[in-house]
């Protein structure tokens, strides 16, 4: 009977009730999005930008009209080589087809050869799509005359580690500060026996800078130390300073508007984020509701960017500006929720030793 009572006593906990619903909404919330979010999303590949360049001129328009055409993605004529190099490095194209000169006379020979350029700065289901694709059109192509395919990886790390990265200095960085800001939602909680709400709010303020500041110096410096990346430590501890500080601000704003279920909402964001990152497979691929979520939440924009600064190191700043107005915007709402809460009279004489109690 005391173990019974003892249930029953813990159900009347509201953090027991909310552990509950961790358990059962969580994955739920996990299934429905990403099966809603992912479904048919290979029968999106027209989504996919693939460029074309044909320097054989005349010749071969036939053949890049018959690729087009035959191709299940949409594919962008491009007349210059340079310009088409230079977007697929900045992400417009998944990958670059070259028919090079001469290549309408090499095929009745059998040594025609496409050169096909895949950029490794994508999500892998895009890589390996692209790839096979680069094999089937050779082979399409050369049914009579045996065209090869001469694939060219560009901006391809050679250590795995590192293809990790944009998940630990993006997706990570979230997690890292979604628990921290419970702990802090905590203290505030006991706080509030013996200080104001604004006295609570700016000390939380001044350390969550210190830690915007303190954290990214150590994580980024820690990159640098363990792998090659293509942009340099102070664009890679700018950026990180920018996610850090973006998140620690969307995670704060959930506990200002929904208290103690701030967690769970902080928690909701996971899949999204994870979903609409572009690391799995490009956000252009997701059901249509979601291809536009990643911009408006901190860890996708993080994802993306660190991508381009490691992979490429070419211009983060639309990520940038993503993530200064979600700090912004977020900390405004925080602001102006804490404002319109009613504030119980603080206790100046409580110690800081019953304070830890």
């Amino acid at each position: 009977m005391k173990i019974l009572q003892g249930f029953k006593n813990m159900m009347k906990i509201p953090q027991t009730k909310i552990g509950l619903v961790f358990a059962i909404f969580v994955p739920v919330f996990f299934m429905i999005v990403w099966m809603t979010g992912y479904n048919n999303a290979t029968e999106r590949l027209d989504q996919l930008n693939v460029g074309i360049v044909n320097e054989d001129g005349a010749a071969s328009k036939v053949i890049a009209e018959q690729i087009a055409k035959n191709s299940p993605f949409h594919v962008v004529a491009v007349s210059e080589y340079e310009k088409a190099k230079e977007q697929l490095d900045k992400g417009k194209y998944a990958m670059l087809i070259v028919i090079p000169e001469k290549f309408a006379n090499t095929m009745t020979d059998g040594s025609g050869e496409l050169t096909f350029y895949v950029n490794e700065a994508n999500s892998q289901v895009a890589v390996s799509m692209m790839e096979k694709a680069a094999a089937e059109i050779s082979a399409n192509l050369g049914a009579h005359s045996g065209v090869k395919a001469d694939i060219v990886k560009t901006n391809e790390l050679h250590n795995f580690a590192a293809s990790m990265l944009p998940m630990i200095l993006g997706f990570i960085t979230y997690i890292a500060v979604m628990t921290m800001n419970i702990q802090f939602n905590l203290v505030g909680q006991i706080m509030k026996k013996g200080h104001s709400k604004w006295q609570i709010f700016w000390s939380r303020q001044m350390l969550l800078l210190i830690v915007a500041l303190v954290v990214p110096t150590i994580i980024i410096s820690l990159t640098v130390a363990f792998q090659d990346v293509s942009a340099s430590f102070w664009k890679l501890w700018l950026f990180h300073v920018l996610v850090t500080a973006a998140c620690i601000s969307f995670t704060q704003m959930s506990f200002s508007l929904f208290g103690n279920a701030g967690p769970l909402f902080n928690v909701a964001m996971v899949p999204l984020q994870l979903m609409t990152a572009g690391n799995i497979i490009p956000a252009n691929m997701l059901a249509p509701f979601y291809q536009h979520f990643g911009a408006f939440l901190p860890a996708s924009n993080g994802v993306q960017g660190f991508t381009k600064l490691i992979y490429t190191g070419e211009s983060v700043s639309v990520f940038a500006v993503h993530l200064v107005l979600l700090l912004l915007v977020t900390f405004v709402i925080t602001i102006i929720r804490l404002a319109t809460q009613k504030e119980k009279a603080a206790n100046p004489a409580l110690s800081a030793k019953q304070l830890a109690h």
